[in-house]
């Protein structure tokens, strides 16, 4: 079904999310940084948009104006970039698409929808200084001030349309919006992904697969709960499957390849297991102010079943499959 990470390939993973950026990605960020003359290394806590409206549960803040389930903090920011970092290590790098040439060329566009605080675009823009990159969020938790010369942001809500003429980027990246997305959503926004690519251009999607495989009994039951919670918002978040037959519904897409590999969690797993049961566990806690009220039962209790759920994650065998489709925008030209 998948491959799991060598041992070789995982010496360099940060130990936890309060860790260094691993493989020089901290280095790399404040390149790019420079290049743009702002010398000062990149913080989480971002300046928020004013027009955003939140709400605040137990000390977590929510986007009102977002269906994404979970919060919208620092705390969210940290495990974000925690999850960059391991998924670039199960894939051994930032995309599959074969794009690398087009990233090369001074004329490349790329687009990553839902962006949140923006790790992929800064990465990627120092690996590729000549290509121009643009993230959107509805969730303006990127940077703001302190980002490269060939980096821009914007706050979008993809549900509403991508503010883009048609055949505008050589690549197009959604990644982890399972739990943002309703079906309906998807249908439109791979569409949309797909309208705005340029012919000869790729678009690609990361998602896990929800929920794990082997789960003990409590972080069955935290994570069955959550996917009932989030299908009466109309938001399957175990799509991840079947992304490709819904690439497939957009008839300019070709090539359409899908792979997937394993992410173990837990020590079974080397580093990159423990790294994957701290992100579960980040999720269950911001889990909770959904999970409470429901089951009506207090913080203490629910505290009790996130150790639980971690000591399940520690000492089973754990993983998720992680899915990654691409495709190539039609050439007309080609056929003719």
């Amino acid at each position: 079904m998948g491959n799991i990470i060598s041992e070789n390939s995982l010496k360099s993973i940060p130990k936890s999310p309060k860790s260094k950026l691993s493989l020089g990605g901290k280095k790399r960020i404040k390149k790019a940084q420079r290049r743009s003359s702002i010398s000062t290394s990149m913080s989480s806590s971002t300046t928020r948009s004013s027009e955003s409206t939140y709400r605040y549960v137990d000390g977590r803040r929510f986007n009102e104006n977002s269906k994404y389930a979970l919060p919208n903090d620092d705390a969210e920011i940290d495990r974000l970039q925690l999850q960059h970092y391991l998924q670039r290590y199960i894939w051994q790098g930032n995309f599959c698409a074969p794009v690398h040439r087009i990233l090369k060329k001074p004329s490349a566009r790329v687009l990553d929808v839902g962006c949140g605080p923006g790790t992929w675009i800064l990465e990627m823009a120092f690996d590729y200084p000549d290509a121009h990159f643009t993230g959107i969020d509805i969730s303006p938790m990127y940077p703001k001030e302190i980002k490269p010369s060939n980096v821009n942001f914007e706050e979008v809500d993809l549900t509403e349309g991508l503010p883009f003429a048609d055949d505008t980027f050589d690549f197009v990246v959604m990644r982890n919006m399972v739990n943002a997305l309703t079906v309906e959503d998807w249908v439109y926004s791979l569409k949309e992904l797909e309208r705005v690519c340029k012919p000869g251009g790729f678009v690609e999607c990361l998602e896990f697969q929800i929920p794990a495989i082997h789960l003990g009994k409590v972080s069955k039951r935290v994570s069955e709960a959550y996917v009932q919670i989030m299908r009466t918002k109309n938001i399957d978040i175990t799509i991840a499957p079947r992304l490709k037959e819904m690439f497939a519904t957009c008839t300019t897409l070709t090539n359409i390849e899908h792979q997937v590999r394993i992410a173990p969690v837990g020590k079974w797993g080397d580093k990159a297991g423990k790294i994957m049961s701290e992100d579960l566990i980040l999720i269950t806690k911001a889990m909770g102010p959904v999970l409470i009220p429901l089951w009506g039962i207090g913080a203490s209790q629910y505290e009790e079943f996130t150790n639980e759920s971690a000591k399940e994650y520690e000492n089973g065998k754990v993983y998720c499959n992680l899915h990654v489709i691409f495709a190539q925008k039609y050439e007309p030209y080609r056929y003719i």
